[in-house]
């Protein structure tokens, strides 16, 4: 076919723009992966000279308030809640707090921990809805719960962290389980450092039911078979083990996730609590937290551990992974466009010169690089340039290169696998390379569609089906 040589030129030129915009990409992800071993080593090594059952009965021990924000979620947090007053902690309280729920959250959790309404009055409170009923449980001690009318999950939590009594609150969500040392693992590098510390995680797993994956001793179960599950699994490995390890120890640790985020009381009120007009709320008072404490030349660290505390539940349907992933995608452009002021600036550090450029390109532009090397795929079939010996060739390297850090993950996750069924951690590999195939193109298009989103000015939460199974009484 005949065409324009300016075609032909503009397709060679978005062809060199996205070659060398994957290129630089994976000098980048190896360079993260190589830190991300380090730090894993280092803080596997520090973990295993811990006597976490010394730590956990300390009266040193720093106390935790446990705030659970909760919008219909009848279905497991009877569960959820009862592995939180499990934890092998000294001194820690449990904050439940019902966004409005119109489901039974509140009746099951009535009657499984026998709560009565009282009055409490916080010391000092962030903005939040209107609380309906607080109640105390009769059962435990630990315990309150909080039943408020709906303002989302920001909402929620600023309520919670209001009524938080002890210096540090790890927030979780109401559809994660915890195993009993979760605190005592989460909390370690505050004890030592508690003046610096201010936000902490550590890694979680995936699961379609969170609550039977954290019950017992079900580390060592049998993997949950269906591809998708695993597929986030690994996404989440490749997360926490390979990239967010690595920006921790290069002191640009950007989102502290909300399954399990642990912040210093003091710095949620002194940045004002979590913003509910944004899509979501970990990654943006991450920002602002980091914003506020650099520009003012104050200790800032924001450190993940590698020890898995927990699983969340993962999506069972693409439609719905899709949808998380959609709004993912428009919370991270909108904080990076919230917060640009950081980038390229000398007083931010690492956040200024590696954090915000890598969150910029690789983050939230992503979607549009994607976008574009396929656009320029489907140009060069179209104008029969396209070469297919040396594609095939290019594409081989692509997926292989893809395949590296995951394979990395799943090595650094061995110490979290110990028990699992050897077929259930070949599965895990076999799938590194797939993952380019069944994954890749979901979050693709989830991306576009997040930065659209964005765009179009969308600040729609999305919550997901829950996935199948009987409500715990």
């Amino acid at each position: 076919m005949t065409a324009h040589p300016g075609l032909f030129g503009g397709v060679y030129a978005l062809f060199v723009v996205c070659l060398v915009y994957t290129g630089a990409l994976y000098v980048l992800v190896a360079w993260l992966v190589i830190l991300g071993v380090r730090e894993a080593r280092e803080r596997r090594e520090q973990s295993a000279a811990e006597d976490f059952g010394a730590l956990a009965a300390s009266r040193f021990t720093i106390p935790v308030s446990v705030v659970v924000p909760a919008w219909n979620e009848e279905v497991a947090i009877v569960s959820v809640v009862r592995m939180l007053l499990a934890q092998n902690y000294s001194e820690y309280e449990v904050i439940v707090v019902s966004d409005g729920s119109t489901d039974r959250t509140i009746p099951l959790l009535r009657e499984a921990y026998d709560l009565e309404p009282v009055e409490r009055t916080p010391r000092e409170a962030l903005p939040h809805a209107r609380i309906r009923t607080l109640y105390g449980s009769r059962k435990h001690p630990r315990l309150t719960v909080i039943d408020k009318d709906n303002g989302g999950k920001a909402d929620a939590l600023n309520c919670g962290v209001s009524y938080a009594r002890f210096r540090y609150v790890c927030c979780v969500d109401g559809d994660t389980a915890y195993f009993p040392d979760a605190l005592a693992r989460g909390m370690r590098p505050a004890q030592n450092d508690a003046a610096a510390v201010i936000g902490l995680s550590s890694l979680f797993i995936v699961s379609r039911q969170p609550e039977t994956e954290a019950s017992g001793d079900a580390r060592g179960a049998p993997m949950d078979p269906q591809w998708l599950t695993n597929l986030q699994y690994l996404d989440l490995l490749r997360s926490f083990l390979c990239y967010r390890l690595a920006w921790s120890r290069l002191d640009f640790m950007l989102c502290n996730p909300g399954g399990f985020m642990i912040w210093r009381r003091d710095a949620i009120f002194e940045v004002g609590g979590f913003a509910p007009e944004f899509s979501c709320e970990d990654i943006e008072i991450t920002f602002r937290i980091h914003e506020r404490f650099r520009r003012m030349g104050r200790p800032c660290k924001i450190l993940v551990l590698p020890d898995v505390i927990g699983a969340t539940e993962g999506p069972a349907k693409v439609r719905d992974l899709a949808k998380q992933r959609v709004r993912w995608q428009r919370v991270v452009v909108e904080t990076v466009w919230a917060y640009r002021r950081m980038l390229g600036r000398p007083s931010y550090g690492t956040i200024g010169f590696v954090g915000m450029p890598y969150y910029v390109l690789y983050e939230a532009l992503a979607p549009f690089f994607q976008a574009v090397s396929v656009v320029t795929l489907g140009l060069a079939i179209w104008l029969r340039i396209l070469q297919w010996p040396y594609y095939l060739y290019f594409m081989g390297i692509i997926i292989f290169a893809t395949a590296i850090p995951t394979s990395v993950a799943v090595y650094l996750a061995l110490p979290s696998l110990r028990g699992r069924r050897l077929r259930d951690v070949a599965r895990l590999l076999w799938l590194g390379p797939l993952d380019f195939f069944l994954y890749r193109p979901i979050l693709l298009w989830a991306g576009v569609r997040g930065l659209w989103g964005f765009l179009r000015g969308e600040k729609a939460w999305g919550k997901l089906t829950r996935n199948a199974r009987t409500v715990e009484n």
